[in-house]
């Protein structure tokens, strides 16, 4: 029996990320021989608060509450196309997390980077992201 080929698929919620679903969908609905993987990643949150009263707890459950339901909505698309999904949560540096995690897959997708916010998230500089994988890396949009 042949292993399975393990996607990692960055996911977070922006329209180049959602763009991304049906290139996935296309290139690996119906196979059998693939394990696909949402991982979220809640950036590490710096609040200034000048008042000095911060509810933090409040402020990680809310976030850890709107990742989850990001995680849901797309494992919801791609089981409704017969593809199962594992998900995962983590905290910290998007960048970080996803080069730390991806030696355990063989393929990393990620939405092409148009909007401020991704290009916040990789720096501007997708493509240094892209190099720095140590697999390869489909950008679909």
């Amino acid at each position: 029996m042949t292993e399975p080929i393990r996607i990692l698929f960055g996911v977070s919620d922006t329209e180049e990320c959602k763009k991304a679903i049906p290139t996935i969908i296309k290139l690996f609905a119906k196979r059998s021989e693939i394990e696909l993987t949402l991982l979220h990643v809640i950036p590490e949150t710096i609040v200034l608060a000048e008042s000095g009263i911060v509810d933090y707890a409040s402020l990680e459950h809310l976030q850890q509450e709107e990742s989850n339901e990001i995680l849901k909505e797309f494992a919801k698309i791609f089981n409704q196309e017969g593809i199962a999904c594992k998900k995962i949560l983590r905290n910290g540096n998007p960048i970080d997390v996803v080069l730390e995690i991806a030696n355990d897959f063989d393929l990393l997708v990620i939405g092409a980077s148009e909007s401020s916010l991704l290009r916040r998230i990789f720096n501007s500089h997708q493509n240094s992201f892209i190099n720095s994988s140590p697999i390869p890396v489909l950008v679909a949009k």
